[in-house]
C-alpha cells in the first residue's frame, strides 16, 4: 500500500482535471492505496519573497503558505 498526495490545481472545482481527480483517486483506493487530495482551489500558494531568513536556520519571516 502507498500513500498517495494528488495536488489539484485546476481552476474550477467540477472542470475536467477535478474530473480526472477524481477518477485517478477512486482507482488507486480501490487498489489499497491512501490518496490525500490538495485543491489549490481553496488554498492560495504564494512564492518566496527571497528574504533569505531562512537561509541561517530561522523561520520563515512571513508565512506566505
Amino acid at each position: 500500500m502507498k500513500k498517495i498526495l494528488v495536488v489539484q490545481g485546476g481552476g474550477r472545482p467540477k472542470g475536467n482535471t477535478a474530473q480526472l481527480v477524481s477518477h485517478f483517486v477512486k482507482g488507486a483506493e480501490e487498489s489499497g492505496h491512501s490518496v490525500e487530495v490538495i485543491s489549490l482551489v481553496k488554498n492560495e500558494v504564494k512564492g518566496c519573497l527571497g528574504c533569505n531568513v531562512c537561509r541561517y536556520g530561522k523561520p520563515c519571516a512571513e508565512r506566505r503558505f
